[in-house]
Order: structure tokens, then sequence, then C-alpha cells
């Protein structure tokens, strides 16, 4: 009798993923992340503020990600650089484009958490003046 191990079952489910429509990829993705966000430990030094969209996106601040800028979802993307790239001119299909994790509820979300942060965010892109 075979044995089947974790390796066996890992390689099979990489194989069906890659095989899988782009959009059932990312809504897979986005499942898995929602999970381990779920599952992970808080503690005062992990805790993150999570500003909720709706049901498919969020932003969220942990420290010692990005320097605890709002960021899309579980991602190291700040909404200041979204707000930024849109303010130079890039539209929706390029910014997805240039960061394919993207949904459109992500930007959605980046353009409505900027609407009702707009100072926090404004903050956030002075400094990134400076810097430069």
């Amino acid at each position: 009798m075979a044995t089947l191990s974790f390796d066996d079952i890992r390689d099979d489910i990489a194989q069906t993923y890659w095989q899988a429509p782009l959009a059932q990829r990312q809504r897979l993705k986005q499942l898995l992340e929602e999970t381990i966000l779920r599952w992970m430990p808080t503690t005062a030094t992990t805790m993150s503020t999570t500003w909720w969209y709706n049901h498919d996106t969020f932003i969220q601040h942990t420290p010692g990600v990005c320097g605890g800028q709002a960021c899309v979802r579980l991602t190291r993307i700040p909404v200041w650089t979204l707000i930024s790239l849109r303010s130079q001119g890039a539209t929706a299909t390029e910014l997805q484009a240039d960061y394919p994790s993207l949904t459109t509820s992500d930007l959605e979300a980046a353009w409505v958490y900027y609407e009702s942060h707009r100072e926090e965010i404004e903050q956030a892109l002075a400094e990134q003046d400076d810097d430069d």
C-alpha cells in the first residue's frame, strides 16, 4: 500500500491552485489571508488596528509593518502609495497590473479610507516627500 505524505498533498494543492483561473486564485489567496489573520496570536506588540471596508477587504495598521502605516489587507501596500500613484494619473487597471494581489474592492477601500482619514494619509505623503 502506498503512503501519502504531506509533501505529496502540498504538491497536488499547488498544481491545482496554479491551474485554476486567476479569479479563483485571487479569492483563495484572500480567504487564506483572512483565515491566517483570524488565527494569528494577538499581543500588545503584534496587535493591529483594522478598518473594515466590506466583507472582502480591510485596511490595517500593524506595528513593524511599513512603519505602522495604513496598508491594504495583509499586504505591505500602504494606502498612501496608492493615493500618490492615483494622483499621478495611474488608473485602477494600471494599479492592479502593478499590484496583482489587489482587487477592485481593495482599491475602493483605499479611496474610501483616504476620504475618511485624509489628514493621516496626507501626513504620510508629506513624510515621504521629506524623505525624497
